[in-house]
């Protein structure tokens, strides 16, 4: 049996203290055996702080001061991991059971996969299922024209999506520069690389609220 690889997980936030504990539970109670999750929090002033103190026993890393916004915070994060694996998980969304373990499964058995998601799935601010997408998958040369931006062909969800490390130091990492659509720049630049690979399974879930970044659709691109 192969063996698992480590999983770098990186929770960026900012005063999500309504969302973060249920985010930080998630990634625990995977229980995965090789995983590093670091929290680059942006100097919250809302109780993070407090929530984040209470989970730093399972935490590889974890900070509270100013940065220069999301993408930034993830870059930093990725910096104190040493995993094979990448991935990371915003404040306000959760990881659904088994989800590291069927990723790092994957990673493991096949060596020619590079990036992979899963299924779609979108709860409210309470933690409700409001949507799970169907089965489907994803065209290289659509991807790398941009045009999985969530107006004709849906969203690559990045809560369900996890790639190799050498992947990401390939293509350098985020754009710290960009506000919206960190995510759908990221993705067009790995589809220039390697195709991904759709799960036929959720593994994460979109936490759909009112005062996330995402409700400004227009201007992802």
């Amino acid at each position: 049996m192969q063996q698992l690889p480590t999983i770098s997980l990186v929770t960026p936030s900012f005063n999500q203290s309504a969302f973060l504990e249920q985010t930080l539970l998630s990634v625990h109670r995977q229980h995965y055996p090789h995983l590093e999750h670091v929290v680059i929090d942006g100097n919250s002033s809302d109780g993070s702080v407090d929530i984040i103190r209470r989970y730093s026993d399972h935490l590889k890393y974890w900070v509270s001061e100013p940065d220069g916004g999301q993408a930034q915070a993830i870059n930093r994060g990725f910096e104190h991991t040493t995993g094979e694996s990448l991935g990371w998980l915003n404040s306000d969304d959760i990881l659904l059971p088994g989800a590291l373990a069927a990723v790092g499964e994957i990673f493991a058995r096949y060596p020619q996969i590079a990036w992979v998601t899963g299924l779609g799935t979108i709860i409210d601010a309470e933690g409700n299922l409001v949507r799970l997408s169907m089965p489907t998958g994803r065209f290289s040369s659509f991807l790398k024209r941009g045009w999985y931006h969530g107006r004709l062909f849906g969203f690559v969800r990045q809560e369900s999506t996890f790639w190799r490390r050498e992947l990401w130091e390939r293509v350098g990492g985020l754009k710290e520069e960009l506000v919206y659509g960190v995510d759908f720049d990221l993705w067009r630049r790995f589809a220039q690389h390697a195709d991904l690979v759709t799960i036929q399974s959720p593994l994460a879930a979109f936490r759909q609220h009112a005062n996330q970044k995402t409700s400004s659709l227009e201007r992802y691109y």
